[in-house]
């Protein structure tokens, strides 16, 4: 069930007593994590993208191995953002309109997202309700030239305000999906979402609501496609993205918004010359969430070396903190999926098949059920006992 990677991380964290070696389970993490997410395709078209001074022959010898419709549109526009960054550059007449027209595409793709948005938060804005866009919304404000992969747009309100929203949400005719931390909006009869309104942002940690204060006070309002809307702060949004960043890398979700992410933390940090890390430090303390945060800036910079700073402080605490968000990471991401994928292999209605494959079903399902459970997948002691319990069984 686990992979010799993985054991050679447990043992690494095994020993309570000493300290552990941080840099060794980032590198062993991070490879498992990339081998899943980057093709070598990814890592060219990245080194390119990021590259400090790309020169004319650099985009030629990259075209010359590249096929915008072999890769596909997701990834496609990360070349359309360089031909934007890089003016002086010139494409082929293949290349140039079909970039061109990916930006195109993605623009008008966005515009249903966003007249949903307008008219929703028009309501909210009536009702005297304030709201913030954050995640890939909030980044399409801030870099409007640059069309964004959505899936839809994300606001936050205050946890006073949030069971109104819902209810202002299902008055005007939408499907309104009601979860802990959120609210899932759908135009009627449709299963794509449309928007998200949060109560809190969602860190898994028991201090996730700690810095809503904080992140509300430093907001400021802005025209956000036509509405006013608060704004996070440069910082926040940095925060944010890099808190949802780790999540979906546990939980296996938005592969392809990751590499973007890469874009939105340069931009982030490159616009605003007094950019304060004390902010992100602070949030990740008052959170509980500092090997998290810690853990996605060395994430993305062993994609694009040195793209970020790592100016958090490594003390006792911090590797304590750190080695239980490694063993949940390696649990969730890697025992619960195998797992899972297991569970999905069995079709009930071979269960009396075979006497074997019976055996097997009441030994894998119950065990399932069980092990993702909020008991283990929050704990990382009881996750760990299990993981080194798997592993010595498996061998």
């Amino acid at each position: 069930m686990l992979i010799g990677d993985h054991y050679n991380i447990l043992k690494i964290l095994k020993d309570e007593g000493n300290s552990i070696n941080i840099d060794k389970l980032i590198n062993i993490i991070s490879s498992n994590l990339l081998a899943d997410i980057i093709t070598d395709s990814d890592k060219i078209l990245l080194n390119l993208v990021f590259s400090k001074n790309p020169s004319q022959e650099d985009l030629d010898n990259f075209l010359d191995n590249w096929d915008i419709e072999v890769v596909g549109g997701n990834k496609a526009l990360m070349l359309a953002y360089f031909m934007k960054m890089h003016p002086e550059l010139n494409y082929s007449d293949y290349v140039a309109p079909r970039l061109k027209g990916l930006l195109q595409y993605y623009r008008f793709k966005n515009m249903k997202l966003i007249s949903h948005y307008t008219k929703i938060c028009r309501e909210l804005e009536r009702e005297k309700i304030d709201f913030m866009i954050f995640k890939g919304g909030g980044m399409k404000h801030l870099r409007p030239e640059y069309p964004r992969v959505m899936g839809d747009i994300d606001i936050l309100v205050e946890e006073k305000y949030w069971k109104k929203c819902g209810e202002i949400a299902q008055k005007m005719g939408y499907d309104v999906c009601w979860d802990i931390h959120s609210i899932d909006l759908h135009p009627q009869g449709e299963k794509s979402g449309i928007m998200d309104i949060h109560k809190y942002i969602i860190m898994d940690t028991p201090k996730e609501k700690a810095i809503l204060k904080d992140i509300f006070k430093r907001a400021k309002k802005q025209k956000v496609f036509g509405i006013e809307t608060l704004v996070p702060c440069n910082e926040d949004m940095f925060f944010i993205l890099l808190v949802n960043m780790v999540r979906n890398l546990k939980n296996q979700t938005s592969h392809g918004g990751i590499l973007y992410n890469l874009f939105d933390c340069k931009f982030l940090i490159d616009s605003k010359h007094d950019f304060d890390w004390n902010i992100i430090i602070q949030n990740a303390q008052k959170t509980d969430t500092e090997s998290n945060i810690y853990f996605a800036i060395r994430f993305l910079n062993s994609i694009v070396p040195h793209l970020l700073s790592e100016k958090f402080k490594k003390d006792k605490y911090f590797e304590r903190q750190f080695k239980n968000y490694c063993i949940l990471l390696i649990y969730q991401r890697f025992f619960i999926w195998n797992m899972k994928q297991k569970c999905r292999q069995m079709n009930i209605k071979d269960l009396f098949s075979s006497w074997e494959f019976f055996k097997e079903y009441i030994k894998i399902k119950p065990k399932y059920f069980i092990i993702k459970t909020k008991i283990f997948r929050k704990n990382p002691y009881l996750a760990g006992k299990i993981l080194r319990k798997s592993y010595l069984h498996e061998n």
